[in-house]
């Protein structure tokens, strides 16, 4: 099939965000009772909300959510990105050479997306009016209304976008807004992506073929 515009999550897919992030409330979750490591928080919060993530462990810890825990969070994944954040491997190959218009949908706040992008050096690949956050809207995955606003906005029918997700929550937004997606396994196994409903991938370089 012949796309008209593809359509990047940003955390897992533009940038290598998810083990800080991750890190950041499992840190936060074992000082609050509910001991957790990083690939576990990984695997409860990859592609969800920081909403999400604290109703998640209200349930969980034995002491109350602290009514800092996200300004708390979002300082301790901005430091850390200072220094550690990396792009995924083979996106800047990617992004140069990929010729069809292109926007990112995430359900970061824009201002996060628009910091990890210049930390990475991959701001200069996108238009800053095609830079989708799901805060904008107040909708986030696994909702479908992200990317469908992504979409108008694009000018581009549902039909004729493609998804590079990395999270089963993004891969249900995308075929929810009827789009076809690709999930970006890097070095899991990818079955829970397969599982959603996703095309799998495990590196950029495959995407460029396909693209």
């Amino acid at each position: 099939m012949s796309y008209e515009l593809v359509i990047f999550d940003c955390d897992g897919v533009l940038v290598d965000s998810e083990s800080i992030s991750c890190g950041a409330i499992a840190e936060i979750s074992t000082e609050l009772g509910f001991p957790m490591t990083t690939r576990e928080s990984i695997d409860y919060f990859v592609g969800t909300s920081i909403e999400f993530a604290i109703d998640f462990l209200k349930d969980k810890t034995t002491q109350p959510i602290p009514s800092d825990f996200e300004s708390r969070y979002r300082k301790m994944c901005h430091e850390r990105f200072q220094s550690d954040l990396q792009p995924i491997p083979g996106i800047e190959e990617l992004l140069s050479q990929l010729k069809l218009p292109k926007c990112v949908g995430s359900n970061g706040p824009r201002h996060k997306i628009i910091s990890n992008l210049k930390l990475t050096n991959l701001i200069h690949h996108f238009n800053q009016d095609h830079l989708f956050s799901a805060y904008d809207i107040k909708k986030w995955k696994p909702l479908p209304d992200l990317y469908l606003h992504a979409a108008s906005r694009m000018n581009v029918l549902p039909a004729n976008c493609v998804v590079i997700e990395d999270s089963v929550a993004g891969v249900k937004a995308a075929l929810a807004a009827g789009m076809s997606v690709y999930g970006y396994a890097g070095d899991s196994d990818g079955k829970k992506l397969s599982a959603a409903g996703a095309k799998v991938i495990f590196s950029m370089e495959e995407l460029i073929q396909v693209l």
